[in-house]
């Protein structure tokens, strides 16, 4: 059973040693942010795991980094969360009317 749960998972695409390297970074991201109500906490942890989950592969590749350092990233996308992502967002947005200017 737990194997196939597992195997679901990865099949979305989760990896769990990645998002709980995420999720410490979320949690030391708390240290700085005493000020957030429960929920707000909860929900940066959260998204520092799922935004860690998703977007390590994609920044590792990116980087040509090697597997080794995938867990020290996943802990800095985790830490930064949401924040992390609409920079991110940002950034391919402008490269994408970049390319789209250069192409005309």
């Amino acid at each position: 059973m737990r194997t196939s749960i597992i195997k679901i998972l990865l099949d979305f695409g989760f990896d769990i040693a990645v998002f709980f390297a995420g999720l410490a970074g979320g949690i030391a991201f708390l240290t700085k942010s005493p000020k957030l109500s429960k929920i707000q906490k909860f929900t940066s942890v959260l998204s520092g795991g799922f935004a860690a989950n998703y977007l390590t592969p994609l920044v590792g590749n990116w980087l040509n980094l090697n597997m080794d350092t995938l867990y020290g990233i996943s802990f800095l996308i985790g830490y930064g969360g949401l924040k992390f992502v609409e920079t991110l967002y940002i950034y391919l947005s402008r490269k994408f009317v970049e390319e789209k200017n250069d192409n005309k």
